[in-house]
């Protein structure tokens, strides 16, 4: 195994590759058992990457191919053959090796362990949804009945010239949430070093004054005299109503001081923001406001936790204290895993890589203070890179990653070879990397040989321009950008991906796309619940499932699918025929209402009866809601929301009623929910989306706009807490703790560091064209920040219209722009498609499916059942000419049932139509009795065995024993009873049988035909 500790991975050179390799050396070369195995990562979809590369290469390993990515095959894991039937056992065992994110991991742990985690064991996982309903519903009669108790109603007037009742909310809200801490913690070193530093102040702001004594500048006799109040504040160490009242209208953002160096007007800057919140500071008023809100946080948190709800903090919360205060449950989970990888680390924040060192611990041990554990040799390896840290806002914090890679006993590996973008993009990404990355220090990129030249920089500046002004004049430009590209051939809409620090502009963008036609995606909005395909569904559901619900039936017929005019509206409602039942009473002008209602009414009757995903169908293939919303400016991703709700119904419930009351009841309360992912990467649409949420991501044609945004005010929440040295900074309205004070400025400078790795992320996202755009004049900016990487290298921007600046393996090609008008006028209209052939797709895919079965002996994982061909003309034949359902979906549906229903109980199967009348034969039979009264019965069991070289899985409907006679079973519907097409079946699920249970000759097989109730040998 490899001897590193620490894998640092640049971006795009292979860190997946180069986890599931470590994976492959733990399970092939050093024989580590499946489930000894734990791998975490940041994201689900990032796991389910995880896992399916693994499964995929052991399966070509094991039938002897070679992987390209890993350049060879099962030789790279020593001896082949040893590395083979480790393999072979680690597919059959492929769910055990424990791969997700860490809330996952947490969440697993709790399970097991409820008692110690002080959870209930069928607890649900909140993604805070459930708190803020319950926080809505106890805090304002908490308050109420607060503030009739007078000394209580005092405490809060005492607090109002700092903070609203808004603040107090907020405060009171941050506190709710699980393992936040009530009380301020004491420090005498820490009150020293407040006291130090506040002398060190008045100090500075002397030697100001004395420096500048006699000025007669206005702008510097206003810098006097509000330094002369800075200095008093900083002497008597807290504010007086005085000092605090001169020093806010001495000190807002002041202008530059006519005749001071730089250093003085830093100094001056930096005395004034010092000033702003020791006037703010506080500690004996906080710690009173902590103690008044404590029997509020406390009767938040046993309601929560009497509902059974743990938030995604909780989950981390609570499965550290079960490693860290249970030595036993901590020794367990040390003795079973023998690897611990974790991926993406550095985007960990401080609770988890708690947890990680528990784990990690080398054995024998037991601290209970993290800062004292030593990490077993070998067992932890982490995977990230520094440079891609961008979760700030989520907790993430680079000093866990410092410190723990510091901690770990082996060697830093690190990946520099960039196999996505072409050369100079990667010299590009390194010149502004090396000059603007500062923490962690930049490790340059490599280009990958396999990569050849041809990659593109361009960058569009607007001059002269405000934020605003540039922001529009930009979107028109990359629109035009765009579609002139899309034009000359040089690349795809689908190619294109519009990379933005934050949505919240996202419609400049789309506002200019449309008016040109071209297509575009908009991946992470916050608007699901507002859009509009998703209201139009959600009145035609409600008017089915209660057409007597006025608001759902105006609703739908306000709709496209209604398309009523106000005044016929009004007819309707004078006529009262709002309710689909009453077709009869709408006015004879509305022909079209009256259909509608007709089709609601029909949909009515069923939808008591009917299964609610049928019902959903249904309502699909009746109403043309897909083709409406593709018909939109949002095209398909209004068709996805539709699926996306679609599939949220069909898993609430088993009516429509059912299904809309429990969607209301889990999702009534949020406010906000991310729009259905598009996730065809076929999709010929330019995709929008947030810089976040494109890490992990690569695109032909990244652009980067919006680069004159400047780094915005600081979003620190109500508590800061410092993982190493255990400052915890609280803050409501203008009332905070001293240790507030140095919590922000360390969240600002490194809020400022961010800023900049989050350009290298998103520079690193493009694999051949780079578009860069902002205004100009812009200054402390991401631009500004190129603009001097630039500089430093010599490439000097010019005044001209177009220019070329061009630097060590790279071009960066310029243009300079006035403002630029929006294009209005209708977007142009794309030539009709032809009407599709279908006879010929039905041709293509009959003969796709012959040709998957002339594949079907070649392929490495196979299974037993496909010896059986199915009739392509039965199978794809949409309706059949005998009005008979079709045999696979009856088939289906007997061995849904049999899986799962209570062999005792056969009564009690609900079973309708033909699958009804197959298994209703079945139960009178006698091999049915005979599977009643097994010794053990054991249903849909699954295997993966090789045989004479190739993979085998499949899944055995029935293996069932009888005193020492085992007996495997596969149930089949078929009419015709011809056992000899399934010897090969037999054969593969027998020897399997045999091997899993350790047999000494192989069981006996039996077919049964469920129609005829008969068991046929073979």
């Amino acid at each position: 195994m490899s001897a590193a500790s620490s894998i640092e991975a640049g971006a795009g050179t292979g860190k997946t590759t180069r986890v599931v390799r470590l994976l492959l050396q733990s399970l092939l070369a050093t024989g580590t058992e499946p489930s000894r195995l734990l791998a975490l990562t940041f994201t689900v979809r990032a796991a389910n990457e995880m896992r399916d590369r693994l499964g995929t290469w052991l399966v070509r390993l094991v039938a002897g191919e070679p992987v390209d990515e890993l350049h060879g095959g099962l030789e790279l894991f020593g001896d082949p053959a040893t590395a083979r039937g480790r393999g072979v056992r680690a597919l059959a065992e492929l769910d055990r090796i424990e791969i997700g994110t860490i809330h996952s991991f947490a969440a697993h742990l709790l399970r097991q362990y409820p008692l110690e985690g002080g959870v209930s064991p069928a607890f649900e996982e909140d993604d805070g949804t459930r708190a803020a309903a319950i926080f809505r519903d106890l805090w304002p009669r908490w308050l109420e009945g607060r503030l009739a108790d007078l000394t209580a109603l005092e405490f809060l007037q005492s607090l109002l010239g700092r903070l609203e009742l808004t603040h107090l909310r907020r405060f009171a809200e941050a506190l709710c949430e699980d393992g936040a801490p009530l009380e301020l913690a004491e420090d005498r070193g820490r009150a020293e070093a407040w006291r130090a530093r506040l002398a060190e102040a008045a100090a500075r702001a002397e030697a100001l004054l004395r420096a500048h004594a006699g000025e007669a500048r206005v702008t510097a006799l206003r810098a006097m005299r509000a330094l002369e109040y800075m200095r008093r504040l900083f002497g008597a160490g807290e504010a007086t109503s005085e000092l605090a009242r001169q020093v806010s209208l001495l000190t807002p953002p002041a202008p530059t001081v006519a005749g001071w160096t730089g250093g003085e007007q830093e100094t001056y800057r930096q005395l004034r923001e010092l000033a702003r919140a020791v006037v703010d500071v506080d500690d004996r008023q906080m710690a009173a406001l902590l103690a008044w809100l404590q029997p509020f946080v406390a009767q938040f948190r046993r309601e929560y936790a009497r509902r059974g709800h743990v938030s995604f903090q909780g989950l981390l919360v609570r499965a550290r204290r079960v490693l860290r205060d249970h030595p036993d449950v901590r020794d367990r989970l040390q003795q079973r895993f023998r690897l611990i990888v974790v991926d993406e680390f550095q985007d960990t924040d401080p609770l988890q890589g708690e947890i990680l060192l528990y784990l990690a611990e080398r054995q024998g041990a037991c601290e209970t203070d993290w800062r004292r554990i030593e990490v077993e040799p070998g067992k932890l390896v982490i995977v990230g890179d520094p440079k891609q840290s961008i979760y700030l806002f989520r907790g993430a914090d680079l000093e866990v990653y410092q410190e723990i890679v510091g901690r770990l006993p082996g060697e830093v590996e690190r990946l520099t070879v960039n196999y996505r973008a072409r050369p100079e993009l990667v010299a590009f990404v390194n010149v502004v990397g090396r000059r603007t990355i500062q923490a962690p220090a930049y490790v340059p990129l490599d280009p990958s040989p396999e990569r050849g030249p041809g990659g593109t920089v361009e960058m569009m500046l607007f001059r002269g321009l405000g934020a605003g002004e540039a922001r529009e004049s930009e979107a028109e430009a990359i629109a035009e950008w765009v579609a002139a590209g899309v034009a000359a051939g040089r690349f795809a809409t689908g190619d294109v991906a519009l990379l933005l620090r934050a949505l919240g502009e996202a419609h400049h963008y789309t506002d200019a796309f449309r008016r040109r036609g071209i297509d575009f995606a908009i991946e992470g909005e916050k608007h699901f619940y507002a859009a509009q395909e998703v209201l139009d569904l959600l009145n035609l559901l409600g008017a089915i499932a209660d057409p007597t619900n006025e608001l759902a039936v105006v609703g739908v017929l306000r709709s496209p699918l209604g398309a009523v005019r106000d005044r016929d509206l009004l007819h309707l409602r004078d006529a009262d025929a709002l309710c689909p039942l009453d077709a009869d009473r709408v006015p004879h002008g509305l022909p079209d209402v009256r259909r509608l209602y007709q089709a609601i009414a029909q949909l009515h009757a069923r939808a008591w009866r009917v299964p609610v995903g049928d019902l959903l169908a249904e309502v699909l293939e009746r109403f043309p809601l897909a083709e409406i919303a593709r018909a939109t400016f949002r095209g398909e991703q209004a068709v996805a929301n539709i699926d996306k709700l679609v599939e949220a119904l069909t898993a609430e419930g088993t009516t429509l009623a059912a299904a809309l009351a429990e969607y209301r009841r889990r999702f009534g309360e949020r406010e906000e929910e991310g729009e259905a992912p598009l996730a065809d990467e076929q999709l010929d649409a330019v995709r929008i989306l947030s810089i976040h949420k494109a890490k992990g991501l690569e695109f032909p044609v990244v652009v980067v706009p919006d680069l004159h945004r400047g780094p915005g005010d600081a979003a620190e929440g109500p508590i800061l807490r410092e993982w190493l040295t255990g400052v915890v900074g609280f803050r409501c309205g203008r009332l905070r703790n001293r240790d507030r004070v140095a919590a922000e400025e360390r969240y600002r400078r490194i809020r400022k560091e961010e800023t900049r790795r989050l350009l290298y992320v998103a520079l690193t996202r493009a694999k051949d064209r780079l578009l860069l755009t902002g205004g100009k004049s812009a200054s402390d900016t991401l631009l500004a920040m190129i603009v001097a990487a630039l500089r430093e290298e010599g490439l000097v921007l010019g005044e001209e219209a177009e220019q070329t600046l061009r630097g060590d393996g790279f071009e960066v090609s310029v243009r300079l722009c006035d403002q630029i008008e929006p294009a209005w006028g209708p977007p142009p209209v794309p030539a009709p498609a032809p009407a599709p052939d279908y006879a010929a797709e039905r041709a293509a895919w009959v003969e796709r499916e012959a040709a998957a079965r002339r594949l079907q002996a070649a392929l490495l994982l196979r299974r037993p059942s496909s010896g059986t061909e199915p009739d392509l003309e039965r199978t794809y034949r949409l309706e059949r000419e005998d009005g008979e359902a079709d045999p696979l979906t009856v088939g289906s549906r007997c061995h849904d049932l049999l899986a799962e229903m209570d062999l005792a109980h056969p009564e009690r199967v609900a079973a309708a139509g033909e699958a009804g009348t197959i298994l209703r034969s079945f139960f009178a039979s006698e091999v049915f009795r005979e599977i009643q009264t097994a010794d053990e019965v054991h249903r849909e069991v699954p295997f993966v065995i090789t045989l004479d070289g190739e993979v085998w899985s499949g899944q055995i409907d029935l293996l069932y024993r009888r005193g020492e006679r085992w007996i495997v079973a596969d149930y089949k519907s078929d009419r015709d009873e011809r056992p000899e097409r399934h010897r090969l079946q037999a054969d593969v699920y027998t020897r399997a049988a045999q091997r899993a249970l350790h047999l000494a000759a192989p069981p006996e097989f039996r077919l049964i035909y469920l129609r005829t109730g008969r068991a046929v040998r073979l």
